[in-house]
């Protein structure tokens, strides 16, 4: 009798959210979108994958004449998609002061218990210590102190990629990790089955892709829409969205604390070598780090292990897909790398960067043509706002770099970190291999499927 009255009054607020709901969207201007269905919005026609295709057809087709701005609501939840370089500029980068915002979605937010997650905090004081401390250590200058651990892996990736090319993959994932690893704990990753390069890997359960990705996605949790439904027991048919949301928050807090709990082991057996975690954790001054700071370090360095391996992955599995399809454009990247090492009898160093202009808008193009995050991180506003009269709420190319890594005060703050690292992986690649297609029996190439997955990474 119970479990029918609560699914009686469960049922009632759905309705009366869902007239509320829609009683107000007539009382606001948004900009042009898709058709929508009452209630559902566009729920029912919404993608599944590549959403950022579909944003970008439907700004085409629907959007404002100043470069395919629209609008529309997956049950109740409004978005705005800034389909043009200038508007997501003239918002969220001068107007980061009310754009820079994060909505917290119940699901991978307020069920997951990520209120300390850099992704998913708002702009408070609490997000500006995050990133205090990350620009002291990734900013333009201050991460060439991590040039040599980028170099000295880069090329143990290609020895390894020379030993055994068939495990191309395997090996990119272990030198993201390895890097990521000892910038953020010091922590040494020599093999690929190391415990936390199978963290990252997409087929591993409950890895940290597939969960963000899941936990994210557009329309697919009800909750999102509704969130009177956090309040249903676990136990109650049809919420196992919330066995879920506490099983994947506990496996990503986990998969940042062990690290940080592997660097105080080594600090108190007096073996820590330096890294951005044991520097946080024996500050300069001498001053008592307190529990409160601690968390903060916690939740920093986490983010750096979160977002920092998946990213590089993707854009250098592009950079070696792209070289396969196009053997002119690399035989003139190789071409450029071979006249600095015979001309200077040495290897190429991130030192050398302005030597290779090639090779720097090969990595620009990688990062036009096939971007980590295709659709970026949602923001919010912090206060209501009026864009363009209407709503609510020798000349080269664009540099790819503006978009590539975000917008405003929520540009990724390892961006320098990341690029150094692709950019040398890159021109060791040039230098020792040579990047084709594979052959059948026959000798005959095999042409590969150009897909992407879909995804916070794709």
């Amino acid at each position: 009798m119970l479990s029918v009255m609560l699914s009686l009054t469960i049922l009632g607020g759905l309705i009366i959210a869902c007239i509320v709901f829609n009683l107000a969207q007539g009382s606001k201007s948004y900009p042009p979108g898709p058709p929508s269905w009452p209630i559902f919005g566009v729920a029912l026609n919404h993608p599944k994958t590549e959403f950022w295709r579909t944003y970008a057809d439907w700004g085409r087709k629907y959007g404002s004449s100043s470069g395919g701005l629209i609008s529309f609501h997956i049950l109740g939840r409004r978005m705005t998609i800034l389909n043009s370089a200038a508007d997501a500029f003239n918002l969220l980068s001068k107007r980061s002061s009310i754009y820079s915002d994060r909505p917290f979605a119940t699901m991978a937010g307020r069920l997951m218990r990520r209120e300390k997650s850099i992704f998913c905090l708002s702009y408070n004081d609490r997000l500006k210590t995050y990133r205090k401390l990350m620009h002291q250590s990734f900013s333009s200058t201050a991460s060439q102190m991590f040039w040599d651990v980028e170099q000295e892996e880069a090329l143990i990736l290609v020895d390894r990629i020379l030993a055994s090319p068939q495990d191309l993959v395997e090996h990119l994932r272990r030198n993201a990790a390895a890097v990521i690893m000892k910038v953020a704990y010091g922590y040494p990753v020599t093999r690929n089955d190391d415990h936390f390069v199978a963290i990252a890997e997409e087929g591993m359960c409950y890895s940290r892709i597939q969960i963000a990705s899941m936990a994210s996605r557009p329309g697919k949790w009800l909750v999102d829409s509704f969130p009177i439904l956090r309040f249903v027991p676990e136990w109650f048919p049809g919420a196992g969205f919330k066995s879920k949301a506490r099983k994947w928050g506990q496996t990503l807090y986990e998969q940042s604390l062990e690290p940080h709990n592997w660097v105080k082991e080594q600090i108190r057996a007096g073996t820590a070598v330096p890294s951005f975690t044991s520097a946080l954790l024996q500050p300069s001054d001498g001053h008592f780090v307190d529990a409160e700071e601690e968390d903060k370090i916690l939740y920093t360095s986490g983010a750096l292990y979160f977002a920092g391996a998946d990213t590089s992955v993707s854009v250098v599995k592009s950079f070696f897909f792209t070289m396969m399809m196009h053997p002119i454009v690399q035989h003139r990247a190789q071409h450029e790398v071979d006249l600095f090492f015979m001309s200077e009898h040495r290897l190429p160093t991130l030192h050398d960067q302005a030597a290779f202009p090639y090779v720097n808008a090969i990595l620009k193009e990688v990062l036009r043509w096939a971007p980590a995050s295709p659709f970026g991180l949602f923001h919010s506003t912090a206060s209501p706002d009026v864009y363009k009269g209407r709503f609510l709420g020798a000349e080269p190319q664009p540099d790819p770099r503006d978009y590539a890594f975000g917008f405003g005060r929520r540009i990724c703050p390892g961006q320098h970190l990341a690029e150094h690292s692709i950019w040398i992986q890159m021109v060791y690649s040039l230098l020792a291999l040579t990047i084709s297609k594979a052959v059948d029996a026959d000798g005959k190439d095999i042409e590969p499927e150009i897909a992407f997955t879909s995804g916070v990474v794709s």
